[in-house]
């Protein structure tokens, strides 16, 4: 790839740091698995999965070199999308590369990965564990307490392979007291697993205490500490009918397991019928494997594609001149040009940060 280049527009003037902000680097669209919540379970039928390919080490440290010279700042950096990272055949040297900016470039000060634990053998367990000063997050992809929900959700039988793969990792992180990563054991709440959630509660606080690792419960948001987290994450549905049932099996299994709401605001069954201010303009872009980028990890089809990094850097698509329009519009709940937010009933979702009005100033 050719070098970085620092977008025109903010040469000179650092992109504002905003609570909550997050980058999404997709460094494969390739999944072990085919959850039923997933575009991976539509196959090749879903324009994200008609080709497969993992990001190269070029782009990602292309990427991260300049974002170092915008002086961007990002509070998150994910990478991770719609496949599953661990099998990357340069996992190791792109989780290094990313660390490193972390720490050397202060372009993100938290490093979270997702994974689903199938392919977290020992040479992924000696990357993950580490001292360095980064805090480090992980979430491990359950949504499941027995073999049979498991295979239901997750689209193929490797239950049994990941809760062995995860006990190995909680041996090893107990044995060493490795600080990084903090492991959250995630459930997303479905009208097709909400009756395992206190099984799965059970089985992980167990696992974590029995070796004398710090563990509680959460939902909706990891709250802030260095102990395991027992998660449950609200699902993002794919229409407003089956966002409500979604949202009503989150908030009743949460009262069931007396867990509260983080954001209690986005649990009840209404969705807005009228565009709102989405945060995703300002806070939270995303980059395919193949170096396409766009606005909202929801907008897997690449709809509101702003442009690719390997002909323009990061710092020119995401605070160019098409964003500033963009974030024009947003401000005032318009979205032309955007196709992807055209259909988006849920602007504001548990899952998603929020902007504010001094925020959406900040970069006037």
């Amino acid at each position: 790839m050719t070098p970085p280049r620092l977008a025109p527009d903010h040469a000179r003037v650092a992109p504002p740091r905003l609570a909550g902000s997050y980058l999404v680097l997709e460094t494969t669209n390739q999944c072990s698995l085919a959850c039923v919540h997933c575009t991976v379970a539509e196959g090749p039928a879903h324009p994200h999965h008609q080709q497969v390919g993992f990001m190269p080490e070029a782009m990602l440290g292309a990427i991260l070199a300049d974002l170092a010279a915008s002086n961007a700042r990002f509070d998150t950096l994910i990478p991770f999308w719609l496949g599953e990272p661990l099998l990357h055949p340069a996992f190791g040297a792109m989780y290094q590369a990313c660390l490193r900016a972390g720490v050397e470039s202060g372009t993100f000060t938290r490093l979270e990965l997702h994974t689903n634990a199938t392919h977290l053998g020992r040479d992924r367990v000696r990357v993950a564990l580490n001292a360095a000063p980064l805090p480090q997050t992980w979430h491990f992809s359950l949504d499941a307490a027995s073999r049979e929900t498991y295979r239901v959700v997750k689209g193929r039988d490797h239950f049994e392979a990941v809760e062995s793969n995860l006990l190995a990792f909680l041996d090893e992180q107990a044995r060493t007291r490795a600080p990084w990563p903090r492991p959250v054991f995630q459930f997303i709440v479905g009208e097709n697993n909400a009756a395992e959630a206190a099984a799965f509660a059970a089985r992980w606080t167990s696992a974590c205490r029995s070796r004398g690792l710090a563990v509680r419960a959460a939902a909706q948001a990891v709250p802030a500490g260095s102990d395991a987290i027992v998660f449950f994450r609200q699902l993002d549905a794919p229409d407003a009918d089956a966002q409500a049932r979604a949202n009503r099996a989150m908030r009743e299994t949460m009262a069931a397991l007396d867990i509260p709401l983080a954001r209690p605001a986005a649990a009840p069954e209404t969705v807005l019928t009228e565009p709102g201010v989405c945060g995703s303009f300002w806070k939270s872009p995303v980059v395919g494997w193949d170096g396409r980028v766009t606005t909202c990890v929801r907008d897997n089809r690449f709809e509101n594609l702003l442009g690719n990094v390997r002909d323009t850097p990061l710092s020119a698509l995401w605070w160019g001149e098409r964003m500033r329009r963009g974030r024009e519009q947003a401000a005032r709940g318009r979205y032309e040009g955007f196709p992807a937010c055209a259909g988006c009933y849920i602007p504001r979702s548990a899952n998603y940060t929020d902007v504010t009005p001094t925020e959406i100033q900040s970069w006037a």
